[in-house]
């Protein structure tokens, strides 16, 4: 049987959080026999698609069986994903997801996917934890990532719909 390979590009290498993806990623990948190979785009999204494209088109090493990839900047590289599944490779969108999945799946027959955190949710369960922090209401300084950023608009929606006591959240 042939032995998989993945490659997986993480936005960056310095920070704790994509410390422990890599390390967690290289325990599974050795606890499941596959090979694996981690590049990381310096926070910079060309370098990402530059790095993820080079390794889908190269003709002098063995392709991927699948690429996993964690955007670097606003773009889940919908070219990338889509010349990935062309040429026969898995595509998992990671932290993130992306409108052309469903598209992808129907006009190719290799894995595709994205996982991601449901932020409407974790919202709501701040909301519901500052409620109980502040049992006769109060004003909270809600802090999130960037403006235009999809997940922590939603987080602070929720977090700011009506809960059995007002909080009011400022971001």
């Amino acid at each position: 049987m042939k032995k998989l390979r993945f490659l997986l590009s993480l936005t960056n290498d310095d920070n704790d959080y994509q410390i422990e993806q890599t390390s967690a990623a290289r325990h599974a990948a050795q606890k499941l026999g596959v090979d694996l190979e981690i590049v990381y785009a310096n926070n910079e999204g060309i370098v990402q698609s530059q790095q993820l494209l080079s390794s889908i088109q190269s003709r002098t090493v063995p392709l991927p069986d699948a690429i996993l990839f964690e955007p670097a900047g606003s773009s889940a590289h919908p070219h990338v994903a889509h010349a990935a599944a062309a040429a026969g490779i898995g595509v998992a969108l990671l932290n993130h997801d992306a409108n052309y999945i469903a598209e992808l799946r129907r006009l190719f027959s290799v894995p595709v996917f994205s996982t991601t955190s449901n932020h409407e949710d974790i919202g709501r369960i701040q909301g519901q934890q500052l409620s109980a922090l502040l049992p006769a209401g109060g004003n909270v300084l809600y802090i999130q990532g960037p403006p235009k950023v999809w997940p922590p608009n939603n987080a602070t929606l929720a977090c700011s719909k009506p809960n059995p006591r007002p909080c009011n959240c400022a971001s």
